[in-house]
């Protein structure tokens, strides 16, 4: 189960990542703003744009990350169920 909780800290790493670096690229473009209103216009929809597909991506991403997180808890509890019925089996004949 450590390999997805790994994944949960890296998707929640990229995430402060993406929220700082749009922030920064906000304030350098309202430095901007001034000196041509229709770039820094056309900038912003774009940083809209890919925040939108990042929040899509990120979304996507979790879901995995939590359909692995269920698979692993039944694989462990398969093997456990078996490793069990090993025992039991092996006490049989005894």
């Amino acid at each position: 189960m450590a390999t997805t909780g790994v994944g949960f800290r890296w998707l929640d790493i990229l995430e402060k990542e993406f929220d700082k670096a749009c922030v920064e690229i906000d304030a350098s473009l309202s430095e901007l703003e001034t000196e041509d209103p229709e770039v820094v216009f056309a900038s912003r929809q774009k940083i809209a744009t890919l925040s939108s597909c990042f929040a899509q991506l990120t979304h996507k991403a979790l879901t995995i990350f939590q359909n692995s997180a269920k698979l692993e808890v039944c694989v462990y509890y398969f093997n456990t169920s078996v490793l069990g019925l090993d025992i039991v089996k092996s006490h049989k004949y005894f």
